[in-house]
This record gives C-alpha cells, sequence and structure tokens, in this order.
C-alpha cells in the first residue's frame, strides 16, 4: 500500500512503527540503520499482518523517507525526516493526516555505501526539541553532523559537534566503509544529556546539552552497526546490532550498556534490529528490518519485516509480521 488511505497498529505494547519511505504505523503505547541502498524506496506491505484481533492504521502519508520520531508534549507525533539528497532533510509534525514543517533545508546526503541520509532522530528534553543531523559533510565544507536545538522560527542552532568528536577520537577499529562524519542513528534522553547510537564507527556516545561528547562505549570490534535504543532497568541503555554484511538471519542481537560502559548481551538470534521498545511490563521488543532471505543480502525483500517480543535470551515471538522495511517503532 502506497501513501494513500488509513490504516492503526493496536498492538498492547509498542509505540509507532516507521517504515522507511512513506507509511507510519501506529500502536497505542510509545515506548526510535544503515540501510542498503537498494531498500531506501519501499512502501507498506499489503501483507502486514498485526495478528488475531489487532488493526493496522496509517495516520500519516507523503512523507519522504522518514526516519526517527518522538511525541510533542501535547501528543503531537513529530518526525524526522532525511528527505531529499541536498538541502532537503527536515523535520515535520503530523496534523490531520499530513506533514507540517517545522524545520527544512537540513542537509541530505548519500554517505559511502549509497544510503541517503538526513534528519536521523528528533527527541525532547525538558520540553525542548532536539534534531540529530546524520546528513553533514564536513570534509566538503558542509554543515557538521550533530545535536541541534530547534526553535519555533524554523531554526536549527548546533549543540554539540559530532563530526569533530568522531575525527579527534577515532574507535579501536575503523570500518572499510569509514565516514569521517559518522552516521548518528537514534538517541536517547538520560538525565540532561542523550545517548546516541553512531553506526558507522560503531559506538554509543553521550552527548550533553552543554555541547560536550564523549564517549560511552567503544562497540567497533566486527563491525556490528549499532542502531535502536531504549532504556534499561539498571539505568543504562539497550542497545540494537544491525549487522554488516551479509546481514545473515539470526545474527543480530540486543546488548546492555552499562552507565560505565560495560557491555553485555540480552538478546540474540535476531535479524537486521532497526529499533527497541520497552513495554510497561518491561518486556524487550525488536523492530526487524527483514527476514526470510537466509544468508543472502540480495534476498532481502520488502513486506517481512516484523514487531518481535523478547521470550529467553535467544528466543523470539513475532507480534506484527509483513512490514516493509521498517526503521523506527
Amino acid at each position: 500500500m502506497a501513501g494513500n488511505g488509513r490504516m492503526r497498529l493496536s498492538t498492547i505494547v509498542l509505540g509507532f512503527v516507521l517504515v522507511g519511505s512513506t507509511t507510519v504505523l501506529p500502536a497505542q503505547q510509545l515506548t526510535a540503520a544503515p540501510v542498503p541502498i537498494a531498500l531506501q524506496h519501499a512502501e507498506l506491505a499489503d501483507s502486514a499482518t498485526p495478528g488475531p484481533e489487532k488493526r493496522v492504521t496509517v495516520v500519516a502519508a507523503g512523507l519522504t523517507n522518514p526516519r526517527g520520531f518522538t511525541f510533542a508534549p501535547d501528543g503531537t507525533l513529530v518526525l524526522a525526516l532525511a528527505g531529499r539528497e541536498g538541502p532537503h532533510a527536515g523535520v515535520a509534525r503530523i496534523e490531520g493526516g499530513c506533514p507540517v514543517v517545522i524545520t527544512e533545508g537540513l542537509p541530505a546526503y548519500r554517505i559511502v555505501f549509497g544510503a541517503l541520509t538526513g534528519v536521523a532522530n528528533v527527541a525532547y528534553l525538558n520540553g525542548q526539541l532536539y534534531a540529530l543531523l546524520s546528513g553533514g559533510d564536513t570534509d566538503r565544507g558542509g554543515t557538521p553532523n550533530g545535536l541541534y536545538r530547534l526553535d519555533d522560527a524554523g531554526g536549527a542552532e548546533l549543540v554539540a559537534d559530532i563530526s569533530a568528536f568522531i575525527r579527534e577520537h577515532p574507535v579501536a577499529e575503523k570500518p572499510r566503509d569509514y565516514d569521517t562524519d559518522g552516521q548518528p542513528y537514534a538517541m536517547l534522553a538520560m538525565g540532561d544529556a542523550f545517548w546516541v547510537t553512531e553506526g558507522n564507527s560503531n559506538q554509543v556516545i553521550r552527548v550533553g546539552l552543554d555541547g560536550t561528547v564523549a564517549r560511552v562505549a567503544d562497540l567497533s570490534q566486527g563491525h556490528q552497526i549499532p542502531t535502536g535504543i531504549a532504556p534499561a532497568p539498571d539505568g543504562g541503555a539497550y542497545v540494537a546490532f544491525f549487522t554488516s554484511t551479509p546481514y545473515a538471519e539470526g545474527s543480530a542481537k540486543v546488548v546492555a550498556v552499562a552507565p560505565d560502559g560495560s557491555v553485555t548481551d540480552v538478546w540474540t538470534g535476531l535479524t537486521l534490529v532497526t529499533a527497541l521498545a520497552v513495554g510497561p511490563d518491561r518486556t524487550l521488543y525488536a523492530l526487524e528490518m527483514a527476514t526470510g532471505h537466509g544468508q543472502d543480502p540480495n534476498a532481502i525483500a520488502p513486506g517481512t519485516g516484523r514487531v518481535v517480543r523478547m521470550t529467553g535470551p535467544d528466543t523470539a515471538e513475532p507480534v506484527v509480521t509483513g512490514l516493509a522495511l521498517p526503521v523506527a517503532m
């Protein structure tokens, strides 16, 4: 189903599931990868299956490469948009099923392996809206990737320069497709700062409202590509791994990152995880971008993404299936 019509995801626990091109799928309770270039232009599969007595509802359409999202204090849905290549990324709120611009003109560009990146995520902290920019290109004299404060007039003020931090503080193992600006993906409010997953150098960083950036955990061994992040009960965070090529089924996992930077496996046997959520009963949920391709990355296809519920350290129960390359929830 393309960008018209209305469909509502009423799974018990989850927030919104965001499909990477034109459609947003919601659920009732809230708890937000690098994606191969061939996967950038998919739409919601007609076969999306939320299970017995559950419905899926489209709440917004006509979006250009939506990424992460949050809710304003008044409950309004606010979206990060990667947009089109060039100064076409931005942030929008949804009113009556349609996007209304909050900020526009931010940079979007194609990163080293060809995927489009722009504004990666949005979040509120102390009532203020912030955007996580992943479309900067300082090698060409452009805007740096980082945390930006958005104002009511449509402006975006740089709070913390993530591009500079990545250049000045390299990880232990740089990937072959190293991006000197990094690829910030998702962020989670932690006290007076944000924890940010950075999926190219493979790390979790702490980004403060005072402009400071510090590494929480170096996850660069094996280039596992951290993506989704959600609060863990010990004061740290759960972090999802997307995994690198060939994106083998069952090779992704979720780890717990403690405030001291220690890392522990929590949930294994997953596939291409792009987002995490924690339910009111502390059950952990994962969003898998695609499944069913075995060891063949060329077999990754729309309509195979799903939301799964953790049932054990290496087991999962499907909650919603048939999603087309979802990237956030």
